[in-house]
């Protein structure tokens, strides 16, 4: 059943341990220096020397092996400061590289990253309703066409595929959009150890939503928060936690599923309140426009043209559904900041967050941090490259066993 696995054990290196051997504890530090460099953009010796805690001795081990092996940059020295001219060290944009795929209920993308998040190639087909078979057969040709066209990049230097999939476990209900034939299809077949079994390299699978915070959490606009909540809205709408400028999935790898939460309802309905999934997503809006939208929504991610009233009214409850659930993480979180993103214009995520900011701002103004509303960074081509950003995770990054743990 597809999304029961959700990596191969085989594939991944030793060493992933939070370091409570010698040798584990060397491995743990060593992606603790690149994580904190990621996080900073760059940083200096003894800037890493204070941030961790650690011997000036023992981080100048771990920079120069970190630059030996190609995964740190040095830059040149910032001087005109007192005592000797800082050096600090970047991410080497090189160093690695990652696919991601993101399967929706109307397309399929396969895009190529790079170890800072640069888009590298990307692909992209489209779809009445997807079936697992056309999906692998897109995902097995997109990759071995962007391999063909970067042979620069060897296949040591790739950490894996990330899949970003809402079609697993708790999405594969009543509500997941597909007919009962094709839905079946879905339940019937484990898309991650088919794609594991084509690819030398370890192949993952999450839920798309999740995946796009990690993008968000590596590449975006949460690198600087040590906490969100994180909103995509796509077909359906999904979400993600971080917290301590960690991933959190949790133990049923559905943490933040914010489709699920119950929004006041509007409208005549019995009910008073309805699942945010309801009103907060793409298939939501194509409801208001009957068909009036000539398939933009679906299509064209990056330009929707004027849409009129049913987007207005659209966005209005979109904000309250998504100000309303952010009330309630922010009660039992104490978070501070919510992202929002999705397969949307730019101009439509804007007056998204605005709407959402003014509505938060009088019943979030007491706390002692400042409670902000961000946008996201990559629209539609954040699952794909969230999918990217997992591999990378496993292989690169500090976080003791959060997302991988079985």
């Amino acid at each position: 059943m597809t999304g029961t696995s959700f990596f191969s054990v085989e594939k991944i290196s030793d060493g992933r341990s939070g370091g409570t051997t010698q040798a584990e504890s060397r491995v743990y530090n060593e992606r603790l220096i690149v994580t904190l460099v990621r996080r900073h953009g760059q940083l200096a010796k003894a800037d890493l020397t204070r941030l961790t805690g650690l011997a000036a001795q023992t981080i100048t081990t771990l920079v120069n092996r970190a630059a030996e092996s190609g995964l740190l940059l040095r830059r040149e020295p910032l001087r005109g400061r007192l005592g000797q001219p800082s050096v600090p060290y970047s991410l080497n944009p090189e160093a690695a590289y990652s696919f991601g795929l993101k399967v929706d209920h109307r397309s399929a993308d396969v895009a190529l990253v790079n170890f800072v998040g640069d888009l590298v190639a990307f692909e992209r087909i489209e779809f009445d309703y997807p079936t697992p078979g056309e999906v692998m057969g897109f995902a097995k040709g997109a990759v071995a066409k962007m391999c063909r066209k970067h042979k620069a990049i060897s296949t040591e230097r790739i950490a894996g595929l990330g899949i970003a999939s809402p079609f697993h476990r708790g999405s594969l209900g009543e509500e997941s959009g597909l007919t009962a034939g094709r839905l079946d299809a879905w339940k019937e077949i484990d898309i991650r150890a088919e794609l594991d079994r084509a690819f030398d390299w370890p192949v993952f699978l999450h839920n798309d939503a999740t995946v796009s915070a990690a993008a968000e959490l590596m590449f975006g606009a949460g690198a600087a928060c040590a906490d969100f909540l994180y909103a995509y809205i796509g077909y359906f709408v999904g979400g993600g936690l971080v917290l301590d400028h960690h991933l959190f999935p949790g133990r049923n790898k559905l943490a933040g599923a914010l489709g699920d939460v119950p929004v006041p309802a509007y409208g005549p309905e019995n009910d008073r309140t309805q699942p945010l999934l309801r009103t907060a997503s793409l298939r939501a809006l194509a409801g208001k426009l009957n068909g009036h939208d000539d398939g933009r929504i679906w299509s064209s991610p990056d330009d929707w043209g004027d849409l009129g009233a049913p987007l207005a009214e659209w966005i209005d409850e979109v904000s309250d559904g998504l100000a309303y659930a952010a009330r309630g993480a922010v009660a039992l979180l104490d978070i501070d900041n919510v992202v929002i993103d999705g397969a949307i214009p730019a101009a439509v995520r804007k007056e998204i967050a605005k709407a959402t900011r003014r509505k938060l701002a009088r019943a979030l103004v007491d706390r002692p941090e400042p409670f902000s509303v961000l946008e996201g960074s990559f629209g539609h081509l954040g699952p794909a490259i969230g999918g990217a950003s997992i591999p990378l995770l496993v292989k690169y990054s500090n976080d003791k066993d959060l997302l991988f743990k079985e």
